[in-house]
């Protein structure tokens, strides 16, 4: 999940290249919207009050939120007592008192978000998925049929669907 401060470090290719050496998809949040490009496979769309359903599902069902320049405000998580309950927040920004003040995180980084994120891309291993089976989080992202069926713990709820939308080509 990425913010402002991704736009103000200028941190654009770095968060991209952890993204696409990760597999793990992007929220990007209506300051940083520009952040990350919304055509990439990857892209998930905007989170919170103005966001879209099926990112705040995709945050509601995280283990993991890495969240880059941002503040964690209420227009991102709503009622902080009920946003992402089974993930861990890594929470990146250069201000250290933004760090843990809105929710609570599993890991705080104080610095500057192309720094920290180009340290972060070279410290992670590539994703290791199969072009058939992967079941990871960008391919689930992408495929809101998986969804149910592999990539959120079974709920009584029905699987929501993602709006279509054309992709450019990179």
């Amino acid at each position: 999940m990425v913010g402002h401060g991704v736009i103000l470090a200028q941190a654009y290719n770095d968060v991209r290249a952890l993204a696409e050496k990760t597999g793990i998809p992007v929220i990007t949040t209506l300051l940083g919207i520009s952040a990350f490009p919304d055509g990439h496979p990857l892209h998930l769309g905007m989170p919170g009050m103005h966001g879209e359903v099926h990112v705040n599902r995709a945050i509601q069902h995280a283990d993991v939120i890495i969240g880059i320049g941002l503040r964690f405000d209420d227009r991102v998580t709503g009622n902080t007592a009920s946003f992402a309950p089974q993930a861990r927040i890594i929470h990146i920004d250069l201000d250290r008192a933004e760090i843990g003040k809105n929710v609570p995180v599993a890991v705080g980084i104080v610095g500057d978000a192309r720094d920290i994120t180009r340290r972060l891309a070279a410290a992670v291993e590539p994703a290791a998925a199969s072009a058939g089976s992967s079941t990871s989080a960008a391919s689930c992202a992408r495929e809101p049929s998986r969804i149910a069926a592999t990539c959120r713990p079974k709920r009584s709820s029905p699987p929501f669907t993602r709006r279509a939308t054309a992709t450019a080509p990179l």
